[in-house]
């Protein structure tokens, strides 16, 4: 179902994200070379070295003042509380509970930050509320450039969340009588205590903007949109998989159309889309209203392939009215349409749309008025090419061989569940087309050197992770992806400038001693998937832009990767001294500042002695607790244990027993190699993934 099927409530308000972005600089995790001037707060875009704009942020996400908007049930759109007294309700956060927490993967994978730990309820603002639940840890989907001149917050990108709210509780005597929360909760019952609330929002708008005394009281704050609606057992949770609007080549203008999907509901006759993220904003951070008239439409040609190449028609091609079969009209300029809506567009199906709908793409199309003779129409955005739409979705994971106590095994693995598509209905691909991204080092995009240290390489050695995979059953596949130990690998490569200075990416030479120390913990993989059918399609390969620049694949957004962080194998110690534990308390004191500056300075022994058993409960909270130790949730398993066993220790409190952290099932064998992608395409994707984790953190 997920909230573009069935009944829905759309909100709209404020979020806070008071990210830390000390931690944001790889280089700064060198506790030998670190400088408390790191920690002062400097603007975005500042190449002097500082803790960026945020550099005591404690890293909580909160929603702020989010109201219901409106509800969508029995095919229409409900504004009005009097008849349906959701509307104007609040979508909070938990009662009685910490804020959740946006984490970044690594300083090196800034492009997959997640939202963990938080609680999500529904409320007239006087008690627990309808509804409450826990929001499934998810990381951002679809970044998107929104503002071409952002006069105002200075971060010009955008982004959706996609993810369920689980272990939900009701409230048995309502104060309300909503007929949409109603239906939505007879379906959960429905559907088996499997089934949750589906959740979608798009963060925009975001101000880290701290040097103008009026635009600063926005600092860390931004706009969201949402909806909730009913999510199966049976759905990916951190997307929709429904039909898939993307680009056929990478746009020379990043504000035009974006990634955004559409789901056909046949039971109702409707097709909904989200133009939620897809829309660019002006220079206050207002969706723009003049770009025209827009129509939802189904191409009357349909997408063909010959001889392993598509055929179709991409955006900017011009059609005539006897192209395409019209669906309805975007209202996206009506007053108030992103915030009473949440972008999302409900139409029903004329007769001869549904006609097509099985095996033609759905596009938007713009009207080009000429004088004195009939309108033309120009493809604004379209659907993927023949339809086909992949996706992971559990799609960033932390991995941990070499890092169990009692019994240490070689290997860690994850499951990562991938999903298929064609025209909106499950599909059965030949199989998946993995490959590595392979070598990378992306710093910030800013402060070019610091203390001589080199920005660490990610990516090496390519054999420390494997896969395998299930066939495709009911659009589904499993690719199973198993990590041994990198060894500390990040610290030991380094880049020597090519003979060649026209090589499209620099290879790293190994060194046979880490060239710095191990400040790092592990390393960053990320992996490329593609469907077997489309694998081979130009398509899907890096294209050249007008400029010369070699610009990533289109169909797929460009950060649709698989990310993993591997961390290193480490030895637990059950009896360590402070000497063992100074180097990790130490430089998560260098790098969340607002704990050792507000309540404990982990540098400092006598100072973690005295806080001991409050240090001790957080680091030994489950991860998707909020208030987790670390924030960074980047620390493997026995180092984890270490410091617990220190912490009790100086507590007087008797050694616990190692905690197994061994597969209750015995280790997989590494599986079958995982390429790594030719060079020119890693230039590609690499030089747009810096130059998006740069926009990000102000340095461009």
């Amino acid at each position: 179902m997920s909230y573009l099927i069935g009944p829905r409530i759309t909100f709209a308000g404020q979020f806070q994200a008071d990210v830390s972005t000390i931690n944001n600089e790889v280089r700064y995790y060198h506790n030998e070379t670190f400088d408390p001037a790191f920690q002062d707060r400097r603007p975005s875009g500042n190449p002097d070295e500082g803790g960026w704009w945020n550099p005591t942020g404690s890293g909580a996400f909160r929603l702020v003042d989010c109201k219901v908007t409106s509800a969508w049930h029995d095919g229409a759109s409900v504004t009005d509380p009097a008849k349906d007294p959701a509307i104007g309700l609040l979508v909070a956060n938990a009662l009685g509970r910490s804020a959740g927490k946006m984490v970044d993967l690594d300083p090196q994978m800034q492009m997959a930050s997640g939202i963990w730990g938080m609680g999500v309820r529904l409320t007239d603002g006087t008690g627990p509320g309808y509804v409450a639940g826990d929001f499934w840890p998810a990381s951002f989907r679809d970044l998107t450039m929104r503002q071409e001149t952002p006069k105002q917050n200075g971060q010009p990108l955008g982004a959706s969340y996609t993810s369920v709210l689980q272990n939900l509780v009701w409230n048995p005597s309502p104060t309300i009588a909503s007929r949409v929360l109603e239906q939505i909760r007879r379906l959960l019952q429905q559907y088996g205590p499997e089934a949750a609330l589906s959740i979608h929002f798009n963060l925009y708008n975001y101000c880290r903007n701290y040097d103008n005394p009026e635009i600063a009281k926005r600092y860390t704050f931004g706009n969201v949109v949402g909806a909730i609606g009913v999510a199966l057992p049976s759905e990916p949770k951190s997307f929709v998989l429904g039909r898939r609007f993307a680009p056929t080549k990478r746009p020379a203008n990043p504000f035009g159309a974006a990634y955004f999907d559409a789901v056909v509901d046949m039971a109702s006759g409707t097709v909904s889309v989200d133009l939620g993220n897809a829309l660019p904003l002006d220079e206050n951070g207002q969706v723009q209203t003049n770009l025209g008239q827009m129509s939802l439409v189904v191409l009357a040609k349909a997408d063909t392939v010959a001889n392993g190449q598509p055929t179709f028609l991409p955006e900017g091609s011009d059609l005539s009215d006897g192209d395409f079969v019209q669906i309805g009209d975007l209202p996206y300029a009506d007053p108030d349409w992103i915030t009473t809506t949440a972008g999302i567009v409900s139409l029903a199906l004329p007769a001869a749309a549904l006609a097509l709908l099985a095996d033609h793409p759905l596009a938007i199309v713009k009207p080009e008025v000429r004088d004195l003779l009939p309108p033309t129409f120009t493809i604004w955005a379209r659907e993927t090419v023949m339809g086909y739409h992949v996706r992971a979705d559990e799609f960033v994971q932390r991995l941990n061989p070499q890092s169990q106590v009692p019994d240490p095994q070689p290997t860690d693995s994850v499951d990562v569940t991938v999903y298929a598509a064609q025209w909106g209905n499950p599909f059965n691909s030949a199989g998946l087309h993995v490959e590595q991204l392979g070598p990378t080092n992306l710093g910030t995009g800013a402060q070019q050197d610091i203390k001589g240290i080199e920005v660490p390489w990610t990516g090496l050695p390519a054999e420390v992770v494997t896969q395998s995979q299930t066939p495709f059953s009911g659009g589904r596949a499993v690719v199973t992806v198993t990590a041994t130990d990198p060894a500390g690998a990040r610290l030991v490569y380094y880049y020597t400038p090519p003979a060649n200075e026209t090589d499209p990416l620099p290879t790293p030479a190994k060194q046979p001693t880490p060239l710095v120390g191990t400040y790092m913990d592990g390393q960053i993989y990320s992996l490329i998937y593609k469907l077997q059918e489309t694998s081979d399609w130009e398509l899907y390969q890096y294209t050249i832009d007008p400029s010369g620049a070699k610009t990533p694949p289109a169909q797929q957004h460009y950060l649709d990767y698989v990310n993993l962080h591997v961390r290193d194998g480490y030895a637990a110690k059950l009896d360590p001294t402070w000497q063992d534990v100074a180097p990790i308390f130490s430089q998560y004191a260098n790098l969340y500042p607002v704990m050792s500056q507000r309540l404990v300075d982990l540098s400092d022994e006598p100072s973690v002695t005295a806080h001991a058993a409050s240090i001790e409960l957080a680091f030994s909270l489950e991860m998707d607790d909020p208030n987790y130790m670390p924030v960074t949730r980047d620390m493997s398993p026995a180092k984890q244990q270490t410091l617990l066993a220190y912490l009790r220790k100086v507590q007087g409190k008797p050694a616990a027993a190692p905690k197994s952290l061994q597969s209750t099932s015995a280790p997989r064998p590494p599986g079958a190699p995982i390429p790594v992608v030719d060079r020119d395409a890693a230039a590609a994707r690499t030089s747009i993934l810096s130059k998006s984790q740069a926009i990000k953190n102000g340095a461009a």
